[in-house]
């Protein structure tokens, strides 16, 4: 149930930031930007890319979305469950009990490794079904008898669809997908981070070609070795 879609992007971004970067130069608008870009990813001169910005909307769960949201370099917007009922919101509610189970690495608290036997997750996957079919039903009692949806929510699972748009710098995705496609974040938030990876890598080439050099010497931007746009 999780998807990324582009909102928008500062139109020809990478040739804003390389004009930005040239403030005190005479000829800030010179045309060959590229060398400028990877000199600067390459000696960790970030501040450039803060002069470009994108947005992203995100559809996910509860459970991600509150981990998306400590990045707390970005700007939020989410669909708010006062107003709206969130299982009519998405047609993805019908299917987000059907999450993946993946079972506890025992080495790192962090991780979790493979799915879980098809016995043991078809034996969970109906109580999960049963579960969340009963919450729902309890929700849609609640809200016909008036309960106001600030209360009702209270009950909803932390399945329960949701729909972000999350705006920052181009410098804070590109930090962002360093950490969040990395094999030490949750498989669902990888995911999320990995697809704003690929959608912004045709957009800014140059950019993201010299930040995967540097992700083979800096840790803090390994999550780009996942991103497989080509």
């Amino acid at each position: 149930m999780h998807s990324v879609q582009l909102d928008w992007i500062t139109p020809d971004a990478e040739r804003v930031i390389a004009r930005h970067a040239r403030v005190s130069a005479k000829d800030p608008e010179k045309e060959e930007y590229a060398k400028l870009i990877k000199y600067c990813v390459r000696q960790g001169h970030w501040s450039i890319f803060e002069q470009a910005s994108a947005s992203f909307e995100i559809i996910t769960s509860r459970a991600i979305s509150a981990q998306i949201i400590r990045h707390k370099s970005f700007n939020f917007q989410e669909t708010s469950q006062r107003y709206c009922d969130p299982l009519n919101l998405l047609e993805e509610e019908e299917t987000c009990w059907d999450f993946e189970l993946r079972k506890q690495d025992p080495k790192n608290r962090q991780n979790s490794t493979n799915n879980v036997d098809v016995e043991v997750a078809s034996k969970f996957k109906q109580r999960i079904f049963d579960y969340f079919n009963e919450g729902k039903e309890l929700y849609k009692d609640m809200l016909k008898e008036g309960i106001a949806k600030e209360c009702a929510r209270n009950i909803l699972l932390m399945c329960s669809p949701t729909k972000i748009h999350i705006t920052g710098s181009i410098r804070s995705f590109i930090h962002y997908v360093g950490l969040r496609a990395s094999i030490e974040t949750q498989k669902e938030h990888r995911l999320i981070a990995t697809a704003i990876g690929n959608k912004l890598s045709p957009i800014l080439p140059t950019t993201i070609e010299a930040v995967k050099v540097s992700a083979q010497n800096d840790h803090s931007l390994r999550g780009w070795f996942n991103v497989t746009y080509r």
